[in-house]
């Protein structure tokens, strides 16, 4: 062979490899606190856009982003006027949120307001009267614009997240009351306009999973989560054939305006009382039962190791004796014997509706920035809990039969 006119490829030096794997380290550190930076400018010149043009509120003087969501962002901003300082709350929605899902969580909150539930956040209007701005921004090379809208900021402390969810007793009992109070303030209220939310009915959505789940497990993608939901997606099926909910048993439940993401993350504390109450993004008119079981899944299921996704008895007891308490001089009805009868069922509907949102979040929407440590292990949490559901079906009965 005439090697003269070739490139000979012969291994690298090991010492020059280090070196090269220490700039490209060095590189992806400035990159990211480059991105970072840039990204913090970006949110920093929509905030004050979205005050100086569209608000007459005040002067920006502080903002600091709050942590805890997956899908929209969330900050406090403190301005000031005539001398005074005020705290506000402002939500960016995230990029797939719709001008009627946003409005009706605005009429809702709106409507809860007015029937005396203070536990809501008030909406500040802009200058032209809209309950929420759309601000342009650059993304993959596009124009997109996202909603941002601007609250009360609530008094009161975040004691919890959907996480880190052990309450005490008495804060079970306030819990599973404030949701009551939610719904018998919210019961009578009707979307008008273009006040609709784009995510069907359960007794429509959950039999659809079934569909859902063996188009996401075919996608031709490789990613750690990916196998794992196919590895366990036939005893997700098998579970949701046996907790079936009819079409008829569907149309015995009462329907209402359901907060859609209930758990403790979502709640403000002045020691054990609840005084606030946040988050109302995944709102709609639904079947309330599953809005009481989705409340329980989240705020009563274990997340400690040796009893990961098993639901803690005596909190869910508390919880539900707290949603009747709530319910004390409302003119909302207690729990019909048909929602007592789907109870169980439900609660494993919840279960299937947080895979559905899990695989929709992490590996559908955004599959390259995926941590699929954190996916997976949210996948088997909700994996055991249906274990644990069916193991535990004749004390959740007993549970609710009171």
């Amino acid at each position: 062979m005439d090697c003269q006119n070739m490139k000979p490829i012969v291994e690298v030096e090991p010492l020059k490899f280090e070196k090269w794997r220490d700039i490209l380290a060095n590189s992806r550190k400035v990159t990211e606190e480059a991105y970072g930076a840039i990204e913090s400018q970006v949110l920093y010149n929509q905030i004050h856009e979205l005050f100086n043009e569209h608000y007459q509120l005040g002067r920006v003087v502080e903002i600091h982003e709050v942590f805890g969501g997956y899908t929209n962002r969330s900050f406090g901003v403190i301005l000031e006027k005539d001398g005074l300082r005020t705290d506000y709350f402002v939500r960016k929605y995230k990029a797939e949120a719709t001008d009627t899902d946003v409005l009706m969580e605005h009429g809702l909150i709106q409507h809860a307001l007015k029937k005396g539930f203070s536990e809501a956040a008030g909406i500040y209007p802009a200058q032209d009267g809209r309950t929420f701005i759309r601000l342009n921004e650059i993304k993959s090379g596009k124009t997109v614009s996202r909603i941002f809208t601007v609250y009360r900021y609530l008094l009161g402390q975040d004691k919890y997240t959907w996480i880190e969810n052990k309450s005490t007793p008495q804060e079970y009992v306030n819990l599973g009351a404030l949701l009551a109070r939610f719904h018998a303030a919210t019961h009578t209220f009707e979307p008008q306009g273009d006040q609709r939310k784009t995510e069907p009915k359960v007794k429509v959505l959950i039999p659809d999973f079934v569909r859902i789940f063996n188009e996401r497990a075919a996608a031709p993608l490789e990613t750690q989560f990916h196998a794992s939901f196919k590895e366990i997606l036939p005893s997700i099926l098998t579970y949701m054939d046996r907790y079936k909910i009819t079409p008829d048993e569907y149309d015995d439940l009462l329907e209402l305006p359901v907060h859609g993401d209930y758990h403790a993350g979502n709640v403000k504390f002045d020691g054990e009382n609840t005084v606030g109450l946040f988050d109302f993004d995944w709102s709609k008119v639904d079947a309330r039962i599953f809005d009481i079981c989705l409340g329980v899944v989240y705020c009563c299921g274990s997340w400690d190791l040796e009893t990961d996704g098993f639901l803690r008895l005596d909190d869910c007891k508390n919880f539900l004796a707290g949603y009747a308490q709530g319910l004390k001089n409302t003119d909302l009805a207690a729990l019909t014997a048909a929602e007592k009868k789907v109870f169980v069922r439900m609660l494993a509907g919840a279960h299937f509706y947080l895979i559905f949102w899990l695989t929709e979040l992490w590996y559908y929407l955004d599959p390259d920035n995926i941590n699929n440590y954190e996916a997976i292990s949210y996948l088997t949490h909700f994996l055991r809990g249906l274990n644990w559901i069916t193991e535990n079906a004749p004390a959740l009965e007993e549970l609710v039969k009171d």
